[in-house]
Order: C-alpha cells, then sequence, then structure tokens
C-alpha cells in the first residue's frame, strides 16, 4: 500500500502497476475517502437515486494548517497534491470521467508564489449527461480542515458536510456557536485510514480478489490530473482525452 501519489506522471504509475503485475502482488493506493462513511455515504445515496438525475457535483477541500516550505517543493503542486482526492471522488460518486476541464488559480501566499504554485484554485469540469463537477481547493482555512461533498439533482441534494471537534452548540441573542473544524487530516479520516488498512489485510488474506483502486483508475485520474493542472497555468478550457 502506497499512499497518494504514486508518482506525478502517468509513465510512473504505470511503471509501478506493470510492476505489480509481473510480482503477481497487489497494489493499493490509499484514496482514503473512499472509506470516509460520510462521502462512502454520499456515494451509495447518489447511485441509490436519492438525488434523482445528477445535475451538479462539488467537493471542497480546504488546508490546515498550511503545509511546510519543505513539503510544498515536493508536492507536485496544488492540483496534483490536493485535488486529486477530490477528482477521485467526483468520478466515484459519478461513476464516469469528466470530459473538460476549465480553472481559475491565484496565489495569495508569497512563499508559494516562489514556487510558481498555486494557493487558491477552483476547477469546473463537464462529465457526460451534462452534470458539472467544481473542485474549490485553497492552502489555507484559518477555521479548521474543511472538507465537504455535495450533490444536487432534479430530485434532491445529497451532502455531507464537515465534523467539529466537538457536537457542543451554544446559542444567544448573537446567534449560534459551535466548535471548529478538525485541526487537519489525521484527526479528520480515522475511520477512512483503518478502512484503508482492512481493505489491504482483506487483499493479503484473498478476502477480496482485487484492490478498490484499478490502475486504468490510477492512470486516467492522473491524465486528467494533467489537464487540470495546465488549465489552470494557460486559463484555457482542456478537453480531456483517456483511453
Amino acid at each position: 500500500m502506497c499512499e497518494k501519489p504514486l508518482g506525478h506522471d502517468v509513465q510512473t504509475i504505470d511503471s509501478l502497476y506493470a510492476l505489480s503485475a509481473e510480482t503477481k502482488k497487489h497494489l493499493l493506493c490509499g484514496f482514503h475517502r473512499r472509506w470516509d462513511p460520510s462521502f462512502s455515504g454520499v456515494r451509495q445515496a447518489v447511485q441509490a437515486g436519492a438525488c434523482g438525475k445528477v445535475h451538479k457535483i462539488k467537493s471542497i477541500s480546504r488546508d490546515n494548517p498550511v503545509p511546510s516550505y519543505e513539503y510544498l517543493k515536493i508536492s507536485g503542486g496544488i492540483v496534483h497534491d490536493c485535488a486529486s482526492h477530490d477528482i477521485d471522488m467526483l468520478c466515484w460518486v459519478l461513476g464516469t470521467y469528466p470530459t473538460q476541464v476549465y480553472a481559475l488559480a491565484h496565489t495569495h501566499d508569497p512563499e508559494i508564489k516562489k514556487l510558481d504554485d498555486f494557493d487558491s484554485v477552483e476547477l469546473v469540469f463537464n462529465f457526460p449527461n451534462q452534470v458539472i463537477g467544481t473542485v474549490d481547493v485553497t492552502r489555507k482555512a484559518v477555521y479548521g480542515y474543511d472538507q465537504r461533498l455535495e450533490v444536487v439533482g432534479d430530485g434532491g441534494l445529497v451532502q455531507a458536510n464537515n465534523y467539529p471537534k466537538t457536537s457542543l452548540v451554544t446559542a444567544d441573542v448573537n446567534g449560534f456557536k459551535h466548535d471548529a473544524g478538525r485541526y487537519s487530516f489525521p484527526t479528520r479520516y480515522p475511520e477512512a485510514y483503518c478502512g484503508v488498512l482492512d481493505h489491504l489485510v482483506d487483499l493479503m488474506q484473498g478476502k477480496v480478489a482485487e484492490p478498490m483502486l484499478s490502475a486504468q483508475h490510477l492512470h486516467n485520474i492522473t491524465k486528467i490530473l494533467d489537464y487540470a493542472a495546465h488549465a489552470a497555468k494557460s486559463g484555457n478550457v482542456e478537453k480531456i482525452v483517456l483511453p
């Protein structure tokens, strides 16, 4: 098992899965959100028709804290580093891949600007069946780690919201107040990380035949990330061509 990214280009991804096939050993990429009860619940509800014909899907990922400069230098950029989970979620929930991507991107942090990278990006995808997908990623969320997923259709809405530190709510004449969100990914996704490891053990014991994430899917996600990163740099609409 390897946490994402397995690599920053399709050649590396494909070579690792080729080695996996050659040695007859499983290779599991840890897109952990698939094992998060809230996000997997969104997929189950959408697949069951809870929101009818899907019109839009939106994923939000806002970092807390801002990663260290040393990490940012090797991260592969905000699109590959942050948006990969979101794009995997969009494709997994919808069961298909996008055909186009457009992006707006800006840099507010001078240290990140030195790396020729962005800290705020909005990706807009065109999916089959006229579904619009959006990914909202940013490096700084002072109010806590912000992770949300929403699907809206002609029959309703399905969403997963943030997890505050506690469910405590206080209220007075000035309004309602609750705790900030979880600090960062280790405290937001404990069930998800356990789920990934359970899946790995099931693979090792032969209880599951194949990893949840296939070689072809990782190839496709990496290609989509390449198109999205290029769109963020160019400002152009990129046509997504997959095998």
